[in-house]
């Protein structure tokens, strides 16, 4: 009998990365007290588009996320973007 060959075995590692855009005709920079800096916001509107939800549950849903809320220079209800993408 003879030597059995011995079998290659191949892996492959596939890595992903999310990759978002957020456009907006202005940006809204406003100060996050739970970041400690001026960061960049978006509306509840948007805020619920990425979340996948509606806007009225979304304030509920916002500190389950650890999504930091900030209130813009008319009182709008923002939501900071550098804790949307840590959360991602």
């Amino acid at each position: 009998m003879g030597v059995m060959p011995a079998h290659k075995r191949t892996a492959i590692t596939v890595e992903t990365e999310l990759v978002m855009t957020v456009r907006r005709r202005r940006s809204l920079r406003v100060w996050c007290r739970e970041c400690g800096a001026v960061v960049d916001t978006i509306g509840l509107e948007e805020a619920a588009a990425l979340a996948g939800t509606k806007p009225a549950t979304l304030t509920d849903q916002a500190g389950a996320e650890g999504w930091h809320l900030c209130e813009g220079r008319d009182g709008e209800t923002l939501i900071c973007l550098e804790s949307v993408l840590r959360a991602m």
